[in-house]
């Protein structure tokens, strides 16, 4: 990474991976191989490293930055509103096993406006679901909330699989994919109907009832 460093060579694609149990002792050096993979306009970042606090802030301020993958890192308890904060190059956003909260997660997406693709699996501090995203054109959800609500537009696909039948507000035709972890009964039965009696054009719509 010095040679990169000194050289400023362009990085397309960076990704880190814990390969030891105990890594805290490394997180130093990895936010000096973040910075230098930032500054070095990196396109794709992917960080794989468990309770790393990953400094979001200064990720989403790197204006070459389209996709990033994070996994088992935490946005916890670095607080978005207390900067700044514009991607306005971020097309991609995966979260898995990372570890923040509703206001967390909406302020993330509040602070990538032209994001089209967004997936979010089994994070921790998620109660209650809330996405809102003009933009957004493809979600994937795997989480086990008690609430998901959905404010997207524009979304074409959407691939859900939780507990509670989410609510939606798109405007478009939508490819809708369906995996409900939960018992059969009239309650469940009164929210699905309400799901397909959205005014809104469906395109295809797949259910997939998991005990």
């Amino acid at each position: 990474m010095e040679r990169y460093g000194k050289g400023k060579i362009p990085i397309e694609k960076f990704e880190l991976s814990e390969i030891f149990v105990d890594s805290l002792q490394l997180f130093p050096m990895v936010d000096k191989w973040l910075l230098i993979a930032l500054q070095n306009s990196v396109k794709e970042l992917v960080l794989h490293f468990k309770s790393y606090p990953a400094p979001i802030l200064t990720i989403l301020a790197a204006k070459s930055l389209r996709e990033l993958v994070l996994h088992d890192c935490t946005l916890m308890p670095v607080s978005l509103s207390c900067g700044v904060v514009n991607s306005n190059s971020l097309r991609k956003l995966s979260l898995s096993n990372v570890t923040l909260d509703e206001n967390m997660l909406q302020t993330l997406l509040n602070s990538c406006p032209l994001i089209v693709s967004f997936i979010v699996e089994n994070c921790s501090g998620l109660n209650v679901l809330k996405i809102k995203a003009d933009s957004l054109k493809v979600l994937k959800i795997i989480q086990y909330c008690n609430i998901c609500n959905i404010d997207a537009p524009n979304l074409v696909s959407l691939d859900y699989k939780g507990y509670e039948i989410p609510e939606l507000n798109i405007a478009r035709e939508s490819k809708i994919i369906l995996h409900c972890l939960l018992s059969l009964n009239t309650a469940w039965f009164c929210k699905l109907r309400k799901f397909l009696s959205n005014p809104s054009s469906w395109s295809e719509v797949s259910l997939c009832i998991l005990k």
